[in-house]
């Protein structure tokens, strides 16, 4: 899928505002491997370390608890973080793209 870089910006703000993250924990980028790879240093840290703070998050972003729960259980460890990370994206997209369509 290829997406417009302020698209990508705008993933990025409402990643940003769901997490209660600042400025410098994850930058405003217009390339989406990059932000899938930020995000991918922050979901596994809260994996890690405060895992109640992101189901707080999956909760206000509106991740499908089955797909969460299906990542956590099938998915190989390494590969968690990243795909919780798309699963994110993905979602923050979807709000994006309805959101620019329902405006016009």
């Amino acid at each position: 899928m290829n997406n417009p870089p302020d698209d990508i910006s705008q993933v990025s703000s409402l990643i940003k505002k769901d997490f209660g993250l600042d400025h410098s924990e994850l930058t405003n980028l217009t390339i989406l491997d990059e932000l899938k790879q930020q995000l991918t240093q922050i979901v596994t840290y809260l994996l890690d370390k405060d895992f109640q703070r992101l189901l707080s998050a999956m909760y206000r972003i509106d991740i499908s608890e089955r797909k969460f729960k299906e990542v956590l259980s099938k998915d190989p460890p390494s590969e968690i973080a990243a795909n919780i990370a798309q699963l994110i994206i993905d979602r923050e997209l979807q709000k994006v793209i309805t959101r620019r369509k329902y405006s016009e």
